[in-house]
């Protein structure tokens, strides 16, 4: 099974730059009926996290959101075989890049969060190019499909570790160092961690690694994005966080975290990835959040 997935990816690897977008924009009626269930997320998740947005226009955003997730899966092989090189030929600047300097130069370790937004795969590519950089990742149950995915992953040169006990020591340790990683803010961590902090006013069960780590380590810490443009091309946003992000209280802090990834989001709402359950856990008493368990 993971020789045909390397093959189609493979195939589509041989599109040219702008067809992803074009075929997705082509694409995204039939995409949005063969998925009900991700469909009724979008909608759902629209729905409570923007709520005076009119019937018409949150149409228009779910049918967006559908064409982006449609493309990021055609940028695959784009992100799997084409060379660093050619890839980073796309990027056609990055936004406060001043921001990343002026981190690097405090000499402390830095965080770079990097919600599901846009190319997020590109964008893991993207940071690879930055010196020393580790990205945590979860690991798939399936270890072989875990062994492809780190053979294309690792080109850029960057070091990944696994969200494991064993991978969050040696995140502290990369951090204490000096040096910089990637981690993803916006999963729903298992059941039993974390905590329900507001994100888009909607109770969200939010994982607490993030003010672990900067308790431990006193690194500071970027939000980082990339767009995705027509043509096939792309734009990497440095984003501030919200000063509260450093609080020594751990709901101000998530607060701040999740605050920070709707500034994120307000880059342009429609390539957030709303296709994911973000709010499936609620807090005990809540009427379940979606129509289905």
């Amino acid at each position: 099974m993971i020789h045909l997935v390397k093959f189609f990816l493979w195939l589509l690897h041989l599109l040219p730059a702008g067809a992803p977008y074009w075929l997705s924009k082509m694409g995204t009626g039939l995409w949005m009926r063969l998925s009900p269930v991700k469909r009724h997320t979008t909608e759902r998740n629209l729905e409570r996290c923007y709520p005076d947005m009119g019937a018409a226009e949150r149409e228009r955003l779910v049918r967006a959101s559908f064409q982006h997730y449609l493309c990021s899966i055609l940028e695959t092989g784009h992100n799997w075989y084409w060379s660093w090189e050619k890839m980073d030929s796309h990027c056609v600047g990055i936004v406060n890049e001043a921001l990343f300097r002026e981190a690097q130069a405090s000499g402390k370790g830095i965080i770079a969060l990097a919600p599901h937004f846009g190319a997020w795969e590109f964008l893991g590519m993207y940071l690879q190019d930055l010196e020393n950089i580790a990205i945590l990742y979860k690991p798939p149950s399936n270890p072989k499909l875990e062994k492809a995915l780190l053979e294309r992953r690792r080109r850029g040169g960057g070091k990944f570790i696994p969200a494991t006990a064993a991978g969050l020591w040696q995140l502290y340790q990369h951090l204490r160092s000096g040096y910089m990683a990637g981690i993803l803010p916006d999963q729903q961590p298992p059941g039993g961690k974390g905590r329900f902090v507001p994100f888009f006013n909607n109770p969200a069960l939010t994982s607490d690694l993030l003010p672990r780590l900067i308790k431990k380590t006193d690194c500071l810490v970027l939000a980082t994005i990339c767009e995705r443009l027509e043509g096939g091309n792309y734009r990497v946003h440095v984003i501030p966080v919200d000063p509260e992000i450093y609080s020594d209280d751990l709901d101000a802090a998530l607060f701040a975290m999740n605050r920070t990834i709707e500034r994120c989001i307000e880059v342009d709402p429609a390539q957030y990835l709303w296709s994911y359950r973000r709010f499936k856990a609620q807090p005990e008493g809540v009427e379940p959040f979606y129509d289905f368990r």
